[in-house]
């Protein structure tokens, strides 16, 4: 074999840095993911995210827990009033003594369903004695009536006289309840009369007899405002 001549090895020398320059300025395609689909991924999975909520639900929703807070602070229990004696302006009460038998009737003008605690009360009283029979002597020696709030007991009237009490007679008189205390809800009345029964017609001799019976007045709390 020819050894090449040096004009041949010179050409040969040309073409391979002519090769060798083309390479080294082409660049590899990047195959790793197509730019249109890595795009439409990150749009997929940004949509998919599920931490998103409508906006018209989240206000639904912050509407309906602002009206449940409103109802929850104005809703206040109101006190229930329970019924009290003289609600219908009268009562008759009709109290055991021996063989007879002492008829209270209780009355008042004021309207009780609105009584309070500093309120004044006026109520009437009358009471005359059914039963027995009509010649023995029957006397009320003692009346008296006391209330009680529950905090405080008072006196609200005694009388002490010496009252025929059998048929037709009665004994009739009136009580005013002053002021009781503040916070009072209701007002108890407890009445009593002592009672001197002759023994026999004519005898002027007598036993004594207690008759008791009580009255419940509610009372309205008022405002402080």
């Amino acid at each position: 074999m020819s050894r090449p001549t040096p004009r041949a090895r010179a050409a040969a020398f040309a073409l391979g840095a002519t090769l060798l320059a083309g390479l080294t300025g082409c660049e590899w395609p990047d195959v790793s993911m197509s730019p249109g689909l890595g795009a439409a991924a990150a749009e997929t999975t940004e949509a998919a995210d599920p931490t998103d909520e409508p906006a018209e639900e989240t206000a639904a929703e912050e509407t309906a827990a602002e009206e449940t807070a409103t109802t929850d602070e104005v809703t206040v229990p109101t006190p229930v009033r329970p019924a009290g004696d003289l609600d219908a302006g009268s009562l008759t009460r009709a109290l055991p003594a021996g063989d007879r038998t002492v008829v209270v009737d209780y009355w008042t003008a004021d309207q009780a369903t609105t009584w309070t605690a500093a309120q004044d009360k006026t109520i009437q009283i009358a009471a005359h004695v059914e039963g027995g029979d009509d010649e023995t002597e029957v006397l009320v020696t003692r009346f008296a009536a006391t209330t009680d709030d529950g905090t405080a007991r008072v006196l609200a009237a005694e009388d002490r006289g010496e009252f025929a009490l059998m048929p037709p007679f009665s004994y009739t008189t009136a009580l005013t309840l002053t002021e009781a205390t503040p916070a009072a809800t209701s007002l108890t009345v407890t009445v009593q009369f002592d009672l001197l029964v002759e023994t026999e017609p004519g005898a002027q001799r007598y036993f004594r007899q207690t008759v008791l019976d009580t009255l419940e007045l509610p009372l309205l709390q008022e405002d402080p405002s």
